[in-house]
């Protein structure tokens, strides 16, 4: 996967809507209602989840970073950043408009991370000393989730001439040596599976926010890593 398409674009577009294009009487109207209604009923369980899951991340962040947490009304998460010096030539985060719309262009990246339950249980986390290093960054969002693409990306990208908003946590994206913790609602993580294929044979449960640190070493070009 070298495009990470915008929140909830893969929710509306996949699944039903082509599932039975080969048939001749096939409904497409009706499979476009009910896709609508899937993303309709997503939402609501989402903003339920988030109801109940704000007022402890906001404790938690608060409570362990004082008055250095930062919060994203867009996305419901809570976050520290240690932004590194001497960054002359950042890194450029890129896209392109596609059928479905704004997408972007994954990345390589080299870091040191780590998750936890709120908690403090580490239930994943890269080897001591030896950096993960992954050639494709949509390994890890596939398996950790779109909170780490929120981690990432700017707030803002400019695709084609024209400002796309992705709701990224920092103005300039996440940089080489920048170091970000950060707490998130279970639907930006695991959401409702069962995780439990971590370095630290620790179970996170369903629906449960998880916390991340990334310490960024290197990022470039897909496959620079």
């Amino acid at each position: 996967m070298k495009k990470i398409t915008k929140f909830l674009m893969a929710f509306l577009c996949l699944g039903l809507i082509f599932a039975s294009c080969n048939k001749d009487n096939f409904d497409y109207e009706q499979a476009e209602r009910e896709q609508i209604e899937k993303a309709r009923l997503e939402k609501v369980r989402r903003d339920s989840l988030k109801r109940i899951q704000a007022p402890l991340l906001e404790q938690y962040a608060k409570t362990k970073w004082g008055d250095k947490a930062k919060y994203s009304d867009s996305t419901g998460i809570w976050y520290m950043v240690e932004l590194a010096t001497g960054n002359e030539t950042p890194y450029k985060y890129t896209g392109s408009i596609s059928y479905y719309g704004p997408q972007l262009s994954a990345w390589s990246a080299t870091l040191n991370f780590k998750g936890e339950l709120m908690n403090g249980t580490v239930f994943d986390k890269n080897t001591d000393g030896v950096p993960k290093s992954y050639s494709n960054i949509s390994t890890a969002i596939d398996t950790y989730g779109i909170a780490w693409i929120y981690a990432f990306v700017p707030t803002i990208i400019n695709i084609q001439g024209k400002d796309e908003r992705f709701d990224g946590l920092l103005p300039k994206g996440l940089q080489k040596n920048d170091k970000i913790t950060f707490i998130s609602p279970s639907y930006h993580t695991f959401d409702q599976t069962e995780y439990t294929k971590g370095s630290e044979k620790v179970t996170v449960p369903k629906n449960t926010p998880v916390v991340y640190t990334i310490e960024l070493k290197s990022i470039g070009a897909v496959g620079a890593n």
